[in-house]
């Protein structure tokens, strides 16, 4: 009878300690006979320095397993329904970058240098190793949206859909993956989906009024990141009214830039 609340801990704890941002989850539903799992309410904070009230909102979570043994766990499928991703650029990147980097450095994926910094900060080498590998068969992301903000937005934001995602065999190639490497996959391919999508918004929408009005906070928060493009656009010669199409063409420019795009 505990088992839901011993897993909904767990997720938390282990959740947190791999993203070093608050996981919190409101309900786990648990059938032994079916062996299947629901997570409902999954939530991932923000690291410091942002101003959105999350990073990512997982909605529903079904688990169906297909085999427990002593050192491996194979899981049919995982679905996740209605995920919403806030994507916040901040003066040194995205939010969502900045989780997986934390992920990166918790299992050591990417560097000897990170390594070194997930093992001396007793990272999965802290008992995880003893714990159980996991196969997901397949991982399905689907009906997920994506909301944009940055501070040149002036306090908009901007949605967009998130492509679904479909993940195979994650962990099959080395004979069992951690939770937390895992994570890092998922949050890998996240990171990827939600670039691309969000480097395909219109600033547009948020009228040309509030682009031109805030050519210097446009310049402020991109010219750093990306170059000179916006400044570009409004020191040229013409009319308000096309130096702040200009203004709304270039900053979407730097946005994609700012997405690696």
């Amino acid at each position: 009878a505990n088992a839901p609340k011993i897993i909904q801990a767990v997720i938390e704890n282990q959740g947190s300690k791999v993203t070093q941002v608050t996981v919190k989850v409101a309900k786990v539903n648990l059938s032994i006979t079916d062996l299947t799992a629901g997570i409902i309410g999954l939530t991932v904070g923000n690291p410091a320095g942002f101003k959105t009230d999350q990073a990512i909102s997982l909605g529903e979570v079904s688990v169906t397993i297909g085999d427990i043994s002593q050192d491996l766990i194979i899981v049919k499928e995982v679905m996740i329904r209605a995920p919403e991703i806030t994507y916040e650029i901040g003066s040194g990147g995205s939010n969502i970058d900045a989780i997986q980097k934390n992920v990166e450095q918790f299992t050591g994926a990417g560097s000897d240098s990170s390594a070194s910094a997930a093992s001396s900060s007793g990272g999965e080498a802290d008992g995880a190793s003893s714990a159980p590998k996991v196969i997901i068969s397949n991982l399905y992301i689907k009906g997920g949206k994506i909301n944009l903000s940055a501070p040149f937005m002036g306090g908009k934001s901007l949605t967009t859909p998130l492509p679904d995602i479909h993940l195979t065999d994650i962990g099959k190639e080395s004979g069992g993956a951690s939770p937390a490497e895992i994570a890092n996959e998922i949050i890998s391919s996240i990171t990827k989906y939600s670039s691309s999508a969000a480097s395909s918004i219109d600033l547009s929408s948020l009228g040309l009024s509030d682009i031109s009005g805030k050519a210097a906070d446009v310049m402020k928060d991109v010219k750093g990141a990306v170059g000179g493009a916006v400044e570009g656009a409004l020191s040229g010669s013409g009319d308000a009214g096309t130096k702040a199409k200009d203004a709304v063409k270039d900053a979407g420019s730097a946005l994609k830039g700012l997405f690696g795009n």
